[in-house]
């Protein structure tokens, strides 16, 4: 008689699955930023999660796709599938009292991200100078980071915090900048600020250019 095995739940199959997406993002992640995207083939990511390079071609598509997918996570903090909207932080700001405790709640958010993004940006930065993929992926970026700073700045009106006069347009071109990867590279990587340094100017800066003082 067979041997017929018994399916697993979909449940650990699920599991499985998750456990390989995140130990490709976290070799690929590592490789991206150990020696850059050129350099960085499909197999090494493969070998360094202990995966078939076919496996990783099955998750993903591609080394574009990779990349897109390790700033994604970056970015969060996470793989779970929770929209910016409902994160914690964004919450907490919402139900914070007055402008200037919102502003600190939102830079203490910006550095944390800023540790976690800072060296995937720096290579998709860099490979969209050669890669038409990889360009295409940054001018997405910078667009996806735009309407969430609107986002934000829309939530700031909403909330009786932003500063007389100031459309949402121009706060959010204001977080736009200043959020920016930039800030964070030119004082915590090149000035070699601490992180405790970086939020508190963060903070300060953009409480200053954008949130109302009398605002309750």
């Amino acid at each position: 008689m067979a041997d017929v095995k018994t399916p697993a739940p979909e449940g650990r199959r699920q599991k499985r699955t998750r456990q390989t997406r995140r130990s490709i993002l976290a070799a690929a992640h590592e490789l991206f930023v150990r020696q850059g995207y050129a350099r960085t083939t499909i197999q090494q990511i493969a070998d360094r999660a202990d995966v078939a390079w076919q496996t990783v071609y099955a998750v993903f598509g591609g080394k574009p796709a990779i990349l897109s997918a390790v700033f994604d996570v970056a970015v969060a903090g996470d793989d779970e599938p929770v929209p910016v909207p409902e994160r914690p932080f964004v919450q907490a700001i919402a139900e914070a009292g007055d402008p200037r405790t919102k502003m600190r709640i939102f830079a203490r958010h910006l550095r944390e991200a800023g540790e976690r993004i800072a060296g995937v940006l720096s290579v998709i930065e860099s490979a969209a100078a050669t890669d038409p993929a990889i360009a295409d992926l940054w001018r997405e970026l910078q667009d996806q980071r735009l309407r969430g700073m609107t986002l934000a700045a829309r939530g700031f009106r909403e909330q009786g915090a932003l500063r007389p006069g100031l459309s949402v347009g121009r706060a959010a071109d204001i977080l736009w900048l200043y959020a920016g990867p930039w800030a964070y590279r030119s004082f915590v990587t090149d000035r070699g600020w601490s992180l405790d340094e970086y939020e508190a100017w963060i903070g300060d800066t953009l409480y200053h250019h954008l949130m109302d003082p009398d605002a309750a």
